[in-house]
C-alpha cells in the first residue's frame, strides 16, 4: 500500500500547481492596489482597493509561508488580519531605523509585494476535497461580502458629508539658512547681513502686489522689496540689513504688506558685543 505524499509548495509533482492560483489571486490584489494609489483619487474607491494590500495579503502570504493556512481552518482569515497588522509595525520600524522616514502610503504595497512568493510554499493535499472546498469557498464568499457591504456603506455615507472648503491661508517666515537660527544670532557691529525671507499662500494670486521690508529697532525701514515667485503659490524675497552701532540686542522686523496695508511680519533678534554693558552671555 502507498500513499501520496504531501506536497509543500513548488516540491512534488503537483505542489506547484496548487499553490498558482493562491499566487495569482495575492498578486491580482497588489495590481489592483496599485492601481488605487496611482489611478484612482482619495476616497471611498481607493480605500476600497488598497485595503486588502493592508489587512489580507501579507498575513496570506506569511500564512502560507509558515505553513499555518492548512491547520488555521475557520481561523484563517482572523489570523491572516493579525499576522498583516504585525508584518505593517515591524516593516515600519525597519524602514524608520534605515531610512530615517516611512511612506505610509507605499508601506503595504512594498510588504505585499516582497512577500508574495512566499505563497508558492503553500501546502495543500493534491486533492481537496469536496466538502473542504465548499467550506472554503463559503468563507470566502462571506469576507468578500462583508467588503462590499463596508465599502458600499462608505460610500454612501462619504457622498452624504457636508464639505468645507478650505480657508484661504497666508505665512511669512525666513528663509533658510536663517529658519534655523536658535535664540539670538551672534553678530558685529556694521556687519550687513542678506536675509531670505519665504511667503506661502492657498492661491498663486493671492501672492500678487506683495512686498517685504525690514526695519532695525523700529526704525530704517528699507524700502520695500517685491516677491518673486519661484514655485505657484510660494514667493521669495532678500533683505539686506546692517547691524547697527552701539547697544548690544537688537530687534529686526520684517514685514509682509501689500501697498499700504500690513499683513504678517517675523522678527530676527541680534546681538552684538561692542556697546557698553555687552557681555559674553
Amino acid at each position: 500500500m502507498t500513499s501520496t505524499p504531501e506536497t509543500i509548495g513548488g516540491t512534488g509533482r503537483n505542489g506547484r500547481w496548487s499553490a498558482l492560483p493562491l499566487f495569482a489571486a495575492q498578486a491580482g490584489l497588489v495590481l489592483l492596489a496599485l492601481i488605487g494609489e496611482l489611478a484612482v483619487p482619495g476616497g471611498p474607491a481607493r480605500a476600497v482597493l488598497v485595503l486588502p494590500v493592508l489587512l489580507w495579503s501579507p498575513g496570506r502570504s506569511l500564512a502560507a509561508g509558515l505553513g499555518l493556512a492548512r491547520g488555521a481552518g475557520r481561523f484563517l482569515t482572523p489570523l491572516c488580519v493579525l499576522l498583516s497588522i504585525v508584518a505593517l509595525i515591524v516593516a515600519g520600524l525597519l524602514c524608520f531605523a534605515v531610512l530615517g522616514r516611512v511612506r505610509l502610503a507605499v508601506l503595504p504595497l512594498a510588504v505585499s509585494t516582497v512577500l508574495l512568493p512566499l505563497c508558492l510554499l503553500e501546502r495543500r493535499a493534491e486533492r481537496p476535497r469536496l466538502p473542504e472546498l465548499l467550506a472554503g469557498g463559503r468563507r470566502h464568499a462571506v469576507y468578500g461580502a462583508s467588503v462590499l457591504a463596508a465599502a458600499a456603506l462608505l460610500w454612501a455615507v462619504a457622498a452624504q458629508l457636508p464639505t468645507t472648503p478650505q480657508q484661504p491661508y497666508l505665512s511669512f517666515s525666513l528663509g533658510a539658512p536663517y529658519a534655523r537660527v536658535p535664540g539670538v544670532l551672534p553678530g558685529t557691529a556694521g556687519q550687513r547681513l542678506d536675509i531670505p525671507v519665504v511667503a506661502d499662500a492657498t492661491r498663486p494670486a493671492d501672492l500678487a502686489g506683495l512686498t517685504v521690508s525690514a526695519g532695525v529697532d523700529g526704525a530704517g525701514w528699507s524700502a520695500p522689496a517685491p516677491l518673486t515667485s519661484t514655485t505657484p503659490g510660494q514667493g521669495t524675497a532678500r533683505l539686506q540689513v546692517t547691524v547697527p552701532q552701539g547697544g548690544c540686542l537688537h530687534r529686526v522686523e520684517l514685514r509682509l504688506s501689500r501697498g499700504s496695508e500690513q499683513l504678517r511680519s517675523v522678527d530676527l533678534y541680534l546681538r552684538t558685543r561692542e556697546g557698553s554693558g555687552c557681555g559674553d552671555g
